[in-house]
């Protein structure tokens, strides 16, 4: 489910707004915006928070008030132009990460408008790395490389892929096993360079299962788990979640640290993390404590629906850590 918000600056115009919002909201949470009142305001309040920003009118308009707030195809939301006739769909910012050509693809369907894409690896039908990303569930290191590989498969060139993983489903046939000057990489370490030029992607599977004594720094924490992700060549890019026990909730270093890195916290209750089977170290203190013998390993290991644990139980500086990590292929 998405976040869309939908403007128009007409009469007719709003009720082209009206009918795709009734349409989208069967799936995803949709907002019009109040002709009536500031547009620009609105955009500056609004434009990091939403998925999605549906313009109906000209192009131009669109562009004029997106423009001052536009920061890089890694963050901005998908926009999407309608002329106020419903005709026409056009993607206009975040045309693949941020799933703009898949909105105009859907409000297409809904409305019966053509969808106008302009992204060359579309028109040309070509392998796009940033769409196969997005699908496989990786986070693109360096989004400047997008171009230096769309470039190269433009222009026919082959792009090589080196991968830690399992291949599963067809390999488009732009991508090649074998020795080529730009590759992609898929990695958990986010740093090896096995082409001259390589585009760095990382699946976001590991989960972090973590404990702390109360009262325990921001910064101590920070440090103690970047220090134990480094060791064990984890890009923090790879991390999924933080997990714990819900006594847990609301500690304050750990909040800050999945604030700062924009990564999800959940908790389990100890009778949840009690039913995780697997060997897991045991402390009688921990238990008297939190009701449940472990909580990162098995946090670590729940949070990553039984994953493979990658680090047992770490201590350091009044915190505690282990890594699980999730199975999975390298999928086209």
């Amino acid at each position: 489910m998405k976040t869309i918000s939908i403007l128009s600056f007409t009469e007719r115009g709003k009720l082209l707004a009206e009918k795709l919002s009734a349409a989208l909201n069967k799936n995803h949470t949709t907002e019009v915006f109040d002709r009536r009142t500031d547009a620009k305001a609105y955009l500056s309040e609004h434009f990091a928070e939403k998925d999605v920003f549906i313009f109906i009118c000209a192009a131009g308009i669109a562009v004029r008030l997106i423009a001052p707030l536009i920061r890089g195809k890694d963050v901005d939301p998908a926009v999407v132009v309608m002329d106020e006739f419903g005709r026409y769909a056009i993607p206009i910012l975040s045309g693949h990460l941020g799933g703009a050509n898949e909105a105009a693809a859907e409000i297409a369907e809904l409305t019966g408008a053509q969808v106008i894409l302009t992204t060359a690896t579309d028109i040309n039908g070509k392998f796009a790395v940033d769409v196969w990303s997005k699908y496989a569930g990786c986070k693109i290191m360096d989004v400047s490389g997008i171009k230096t590989v769309s470039s190269a498969v433009l222009a026919g060139e082959k792009i090589g892929i080196h991968s830690g993983f399992p291949f599963e489903g067809n390999m488009p046939k732009e991508l090649t096993l074998d020795e080529a000057e730009i590759g992609i990489c898929v990695s958990l370490a986010g740093n090896q360079k096995p082409f001259p030029t390589t585009f760095h992607v990382v699946p976001r599977i590991v989960t972090v299962g973590v404990g702390c004594r109360k009262g325990v720094s921001s910064e101590q924490f920070e440090k103690f788990l970047l220090k134990n992700l480094e060791e064990n060549n984890i890009a923090i890019e790879a991390v999924e979640q933080i997990a714990s026990i819900d006594l847990k909730k609301f500690e304050t270093c750990i909040l800050a640290f999945c604030h700062k890195y924009k990564i999800p916290f959940v908790t389990y209750t100890a009778e949840e993390l009690a039913a995780v089977q697997g060997d897991f170290s045991s402390s009688d203190l921990v238990k008297s404590v939190t009701g449940v013998d472990n909580v990162c390993e098995r946090s670590a290991v729940l949070g990553s629906k039984g994953g493979r644990r990658i680090l047992s139980k770490t201590s350091g500086g009044g915190c505690t850590c282990a890594l699980a990590m999730k199975d999975w292929k390298c999928k086209f």
